[in-house]
């Protein structure tokens, strides 16, 4: 691993826990890069939305459903492979 990918590895593990809408625009970018490229590191990054499900399984558009999911925080979760 280059000392590039080792810092955008770090800057991504910094991002663990924190929510999603609340990101800086340095931070939504250091996500996009390393979700783009997650399968090169053995980790996957995934988004939890803390939506409540049954409102989630009730929606009956993906509009509505999307609009749900942003009303509420999306934490960062990591996952090692």
């Amino acid at each position: 691993m280059n000392s590039e990918d080792r810092a955008l590895l770090d800057n991504v593990v910094a991002l663990e826990g924190k929510d999603l809408t609340h990101l800086t625009k340095e931070e939504k970018n250091i996500f996009d890069t390393f979700k783009a490229r997650e399968h090169e590191f053995g980790i996957r990054v995934e988004v939890v939305s803390e939506a409540p499900l049954a409102d989630v399984e009730q929606g009956t558009s993906p509009y509505l459903i999307n609009g749900l999911e942003k009303a509420y925080p999306n934490q960062i979760v990591i996952i090692k492979e």
